[in-house]
């Protein structure tokens, strides 16, 4: 009897961690899936065949709005945060950046650098400092922000970049504001409209070309990457606790 009890008591909890295995995977592939579940089946349609989603929110009083694009690439989040926050490689693919110079460190995970791009119109280039932060979140994501600390154009200007899983792939969501400085600010809204929709094909395509060279799995970037993130949460739970 009470071997047929100690069996069934066995079954039960080994079924309850199960269970709760299952909840738990159930509430990850959730927390992995926000922006995507935040979209339409339309939008979901047209990142499937490979094509961006842009969105852009009209911002009262600024005459350029947020632009918010989705992509998906065939990369992890780690090999898609490696190859955006390595900024100083920006000149080899993003469209009009001519130079990236890091000009401190404020912290591992941050970083400010100098931009400079060409502008369209025969405009004098646009020299720019971003304050740029990377972390990486819970559900195993990545996520980099940026805030414009100076600026020729702009009055002011932040963005983020999320990754999320998604069958595989990453997600991708680029989100940026500016608020321009200029007077001919709103003849430059094409401009910059297509700039960002660019910026972010010409990410997806640079991780591509990485990825396609023989045996790079851009281990050294997502270690570089990594020893700059801070540690994460389970983390220092798990320090201060032994």
């Amino acid at each position: 009897m009470f071997s047929n009890f100690s069996m069934i008591l066995r079954f039960l909890f080994s079924g309850a961690l199960l269970l709760a295995a299952l909840a738990s995977l159930g509430a990850q592939e959730q927390s992995e899936r926000i922006y995507w579940d935040s979209l339409g089946e339309s939008h979901h349609a047209v990142l499937n065949s490979g094509k961006q989603v842009m969105i852009e929110e009209e911002i009262t009083g600024n005459p350029w709005p947020r632009f918010t694009i989705y992509q998906l690439v065939k990369a992890t989040p780690a090999q898609v945060a490696a190859v955006f926050w390595d900024c100083e490689k920006d000149p080899e693919y993003v469209p009009n950046c001519i130079r990236v110079e890091i000009l401190s460190r404020p912290s591992s995970n941050v970083v400010d650098a100098k931009y400079t791009l060409r502008m369209p119109f025969l405009l004098p280039d646009e020299i720019y400092v971003s304050r740029n932060v990377i972390r990486r979140n819970p559900d195993g994501g990545y996520e980099v922000n940026w805030k414009v600390l100076n600026s020729r154009y702009t009055k002011s200007c932040s963005g983020s970049l999320h990754l999320e899983n998604h069958d595989g792939e990453t997600l991708i969501r680029y989100s940026n504001l500016v608020e321009p400085g200029s007077r001919i600010a709103k003849l430059l809204r094409g401009s910059a409209s297509r700039q960002v929709l660019e910026s972010v094909q010409a990410l997806v395509t640079r991780i591509g070309d990485l990825l396609a060279r023989p045996g790079n799995s851009l281990e050294k970037q997502i270690k570089l990457m990594e020893e700059a993130l801070p540690p994460s949460p389970a983390s220092s739970s798990a320090v201060r606790g032994s």
